[in-house]
């Protein structure tokens, strides 16, 4: 995919967008965004010592990845992470929310 944006939510939602997609999941719904974000942590700077805890996480493309919370830092170009974020992408554009049967309204 070319020309994206993810978000993935300290508060619990991922959004991709795309010319094609601009919605936002729960991130605890989708099984790639740990995997991910743990390889940006393994990642950091050596002066980045604090929780791994973060505000947001942008992705711009693959070549630029913000991490954003009490401690923050930039990755440019990190092609690790490639086949990562591919991953979550993929994860995302195929996500299908099962909505509950609704019950008739009996009255």
């Amino acid at each position: 995919m070319e020309n994206f944006t993810i978000h993935i939510f300290g508060y619990g939602e991922t959004q991709l967008i795309s010319n094609e997609n601009n919605d936002k999941y729960a991130t605890d719904k989708l099984t790639k965004v740990t995997a991910l974000v743990d390889a940006i942590w393994g990642l950091k700077p050596a002066e980045v010592t604090g929780e791994k805890k973060y505000h947001v996480i942008h992705f711009f493309n693959y070549n630029d990845v913000r991490w954003l919370g009490e401690e923050y830092f930039n990755l440019k170009d990190e092609e690790t992470l490639i086949p990562l974020i591919d991953k979550l992408i993929t994860e995302i554009t195929t996500f299908e929310t099962v909505e509950e049967p609704t019950e008739p309204v009996v009255e």
